[in-house]
């Protein structure tokens, strides 16, 4: 009988082994986690990952919050908001670098991506939880005088930023969640893994392809307010980047009404306009995230137009009758992703 349960643990042990030699050498591994009050997740696909590779991609990411979220009271962007009229701070390379590509995309798109809206986003109920809530006509309106990209000064080697009103305050979420992604598909084709996928909160980069036959990464764009996968349009596609920006992602309702968490530059106001969501390819993160975001306060029109312009594939939902939409694409797109119907 002894010799069974010799046998009996013999082919338990085995199949243990069996199982942590597949689980080791599954073709994708992931690493997954929270930052940025969202999620992230890392998909690559080898035989085995680096074995340090999980702590420094946490490591990258605490980094850039505490650069670059307005939720971290000591991060180095409220030191910049803290701080007084006309006086100089130091910045980091990294964060003179977003400073840098928003200021560029603040000037192409007109003043619709504008990362100085934080007082007005602030009072809408998007910012951290002790901002204040006073919407009255009077307030927007002062409050858009200080809210504008050109309030912010930098040296010629942009290693120093200045304001020219001391309320004038920065808030990088429409752009550093892109910059989060490019910076995690450094850090993991550094350590020569070039089959991935890299998303943070919804915001992706993909590379390379999913098995040894080349098979393409697979992304669904889903049709907003739909949570089924089903109604989603699957595209196939690798070394690019995508961001969606759209109204139904983050929004609060008081008395009511509800409100969107794009706001328009112009008015103050949440923005609200024909177009539900705006998904933007890009060969860079960071830049998709701000065009997707300039282009939602837009409106279809103007945002058409401006991604026609700079040649950017756009798929974009309007708001149609009821709870239905009808997708359109840019001329960029239709040649990126093939063409589609463009339904209702």
């Amino acid at each position: 009988m002894r010799i069974f349960k010799y046998i009996s643990i013999f082919c338990l042990f085995t199949i243990l082994a069996l199982y942590i030699y597949q689980q080791q050498n599954q073709p994708i591994k992931v690493i997954k986690g929270n930052i940025f009050n969202t999620y992230y997740q890392v998909k690559i696909r080898t035989p085995k990952l680096p074995q340090d590779l999980a702590q420094k991609i946490k490591s990258e990411l605490d980094k850039i919050n505490m650069q670059m979220s307005v939720f971290e009271q000591q991060s180095e962007i409220n030191k910049i908001n803290l701080s007084q009229a006309g006086r100089w701070i130091d910045i980091s390379e990294e964060l003179s670098y977003v400073l840098q590509t928003s200021q560029r995309i603040h000037h192409e798109s007109q003043g619709a991506f504008d990362p100085t809206l934080a007082p007005l986003i602030k009072t809408w109920g998007f910012g951290p939880k002790d901002s204040t809530h006073d919407i009255s006509a009077q307030n927007i309106t002062q409050m858009l005088s200080y809210s504008n990209f050109n309030m912010l000064e930098f040296s010629s080697d942009y290693k120093k930023i200045r304001k020219k009103n001391s309320q004038t305050e920065i808030n990088l979420s429409a752009i550093a969640k892109g910059y989060a992604v490019d910076r995690l598909a450094k850090l993991i084709e550094q350590e020569s893994l070039k089959d991935y996928i890299v998303e943070i909160g919804g915001e992706i980069r993909v590379s390379g392809t999913k098995d040894e036959q080349g098979t393409l990464w697979s992304m669904g764009v889903g049709v907003p307010l739909s949570d089924s996968k089903a109604n989603a349009m699957i595209i196939d596609f690798t070394d690019y980047s995508v961001a969606t920006s759209g109204d139904y992602r983050n929004f609060r309702e008081q008395n009511g009404i509800r409100y969107s968490h794009t706001i328009s530059a112009k008015t103050g106001y949440p923005i609200k306009n024909d177009l539900a969501s705006v998904t933007v390819f890009a060969p860079n993160c960071m830049e998709a995230d701000a065009y997707a975001t300039a282009i939602m306060s837009m409106g279809y029109t103007l945002g058409i137009s401006f991604a026609e312009k700079l040649q950017l594939p756009v798929i974009l939902y309007l708001h149609n009758q009821g709870n239905s939409f009808i997708m359109k694409t840019s001329t960029a797109a239709q040649k990126l992703i093939g063409a589609v119907d463009e339904t209702n």
